[in-house]
This record gives C-alpha cells, structure tokens and sequence, in this order.
C-alpha cells in the first residue's frame, strides 16, 4: 500500500512548482529542453510521452497533450495565470495530525501554529472516518535505553540555537559532558543542528573559541543557551570552519561487509544513515559498505559495528580492524 497520492511524485511536484513560480517571476520561465533534463534525468526513458505531454508535442495523439504550457520565445509559460494549490490527501492529513501530537513538534512549530493546525485537522470532514492509530507511524528505536524527553528549557535551548545558526551569532552555552566535567559559559560559534535516530537525540556541530576546532554537543547536555553577539566575517569564518572540517575527515573510509541476514542490511543502514555511505552488492547475500567519516567520530562507528554483530565483517581499515576485535575479546574475558 502506497501512503501517499500516487500522483503525488516527484514530477507532479516539480511541474506544481514550476507553474507556481512562473506566476510569480516569469524569468524563472525554461526552455522546453531544460525542463525535459530536469524532469528525465538520464535514465528515466519511461517518462518520455509524460515530457512530451507536458510540452504539448505529444504527434500520436493530440488528445495527450496536458496543455499546461506554452512556447514563448523559446520559454515555457504557463497557461492558466492561476496559481496551483498544495492539496493534501486523507493520509497526508492523518499523518501530520499524528505527528503533531508528537513532542518534537515543539521544537519546530511555534505554539500558535501548532495549534491552528489542530484545530484545522480535527474538525476535517475528511478525518471523521479515518481510523488512524499511533501504531500506523512505524517510529524505530534501536536504543530502548535512549529517549529524548521534550521540556520547556529543552525546547527553549533548541529555538535559541536556531535562531542564533540563521542569524549568525555567537552562542553561550554551559556544557555538561558525560565524563562529568563541566565546561562554564563557553563563547561558541553555533554551525548546524543534527539528530541522531539511533540514539534519539540532537546535537549541536560547533567551534568553541577557545579550542578553535569542531566539535559536537549533546543538547541534554547544555543547561545554559544564550544568544550573544552577531558574528564578524561570517563567511570567512565559516569557511575556516569547513577547512578544519576537511582537515579531521579521515582519508581511508571503513569498509564493512554485511550479511543480509535478520534484517541486517536494514539495520545497518539506520545506523549509518547520518554518515556519507557508498555501498554495492557483492553477491551471495553479502553487501559492501563504505563509510567516510571524521576524526571525532572514530568511537560511534565502532560501537555501531560491535551492535551488529556477527552479521558484519570490518575489511578495512586495519586499525578499526584491531579496535574491534579488541573491544570483542575484552567483552568475552569479562563475561568468563
């Protein structure tokens, strides 16, 4: 069963787009051969009576023709000087009224907005019938032990951060790290926010002035966020954070062979899935990862190839190699 309207790809959305930001600046406006390469791509040769539809050239058939477009000094513009709205389908409704009842929709919605969409959604004549429940939405955890709790000064710290990413300012913040050391009103320079679906959890990239190099910190951790001033020369700093960043990423990928056994693949994936990845099917039901990482990282690739198992196999490098196969005779000897 597919969740979301079929027509609702990825076409559909571009043309919707295209039509709507014409309306709005005609210079936006393509030739027929830019749009056919943004809507084909290369590979994608069943599209091409859908092209030819869109750019009213359909010669077998007139009837074909979409006619939303037109030819105009070698630019296509649209027809109906409307614009298209956005609609959504019964499940999409379900869906983002089950989500809003989810916590985290705190830390991205202001409360004014979350509420208008409730409101908005619970009296929809189209939900009255849908027998939407929680266990609809397939939220996967791998660490039952990890739970991110949403509080009033959790999201308060959130927005702060965000706001003080997009408007390039400095960031106090007092961080609490899990050796117990506790590093007091450090002067930061937020970079971006990422979150971790393994272990459900946020974490803000930076660089603490006074260590001048990347770091990250977990968001439970910081008691105190402040927004302080704008920063000079954003740009030039920004890009000696990104050399520092190049500078700490590893130049030899770990490779890894998995063994598509017991979902492994599938887990494997969802624990790697914020690191650049490049894998391949080796034959056999065997599948090869490699995963490029920084510096800082070393210790969370580890730990995610000793959590699964003996369905994965470290090829390279040799030193990853060795840290494993130490941390697994380690464990047996503890365990005898």
């Amino acid at each position: 069963m597919e969740l979301f309207n079929k027509y609702k790809n990825k076409d559909f959305t571009y043309m919707t787009n295209y039509i709507n930001n014409c309306l709005n600046d005609d210079t936006l406006a393509l030739s027929p051969g830019e749009i056919a390469s943004q809507l084909s791509g290369e590979s994608q040769r069943t599209f091409e009576e859908f092209i030819h539809a869109i750019l009213n050239q359909s010669s077998t058939d007139e009837e074909l023709n979409a006619a939303l477009l037109y030819e105009n000094d070698g630019r296509m513009q649209p027809i109906r000087q409307i614009s298209i709205p956005v609609r959504a389908t019964v499940a999409e409704k379900a869906w983002l009224y089950y989500i809003l009842q989810n916590p985290k929709s705190d830390l991205f919605l202001e409360p004014a907005l979350k509420e208008h969409l409730l409101k908005a959604l619970a009296s929809d004549s189209d939900l009255s019938d849908y027998p939407l429940q929680s266990d609809y939405i397939d939220l996967r955890s791998l660490s039952p032990d990890n739970h991110l709790h949403i509080t009033p000064e959790y999201t308060a710290n959130f927005k702060k951060i965000v706001t003080a990413v997009r408007g390039h300012r400095y960031l106090l913040v007092t961080n609490n790290s899990y050796a117990g050391h506790v590093y007091a009103d450090q002067k930061i320079i937020p970079y971006k926010l990422e979150y971790s679906a393994q272990f459900d959890s946020f974490s803000l990239s930076c660089c603490p002035l006074e260590s001048k190099r990347p770091v990250k910190m977990n968001l439970n951790n910081l008691s105190r966020v402040e927004i302080d001033a704008p920063i000079e020369n954003y740009e030039k700093i920004l890009h000696e954070y990104e050399r520092l960043l190049v500078e700490t990423k590893m130049d030899v990928p770990v490779t890894i062979e998995i063994s598509n056994n017991n979902e492994a693949y599938d887990r494997c994936s969802y624990l790697f899935s914020s690191f650049d990845t490049y894998c391949y099917d080796k034959g056999n039901d065997k599948l090869i990862m490699r995963i490029y990482y920084y510096r800082f990282q070393k210790e969370e690739i580890i730990r995610n190839i000793l959590f699964l198992g003996h369905y994965v196999k470290v090829i390279s490098p040799e030193d990853i190699k060795t840290e494993v196969i130490s941390a697994i005779k380690s464990s047996y000897e503890n365990y005898l």
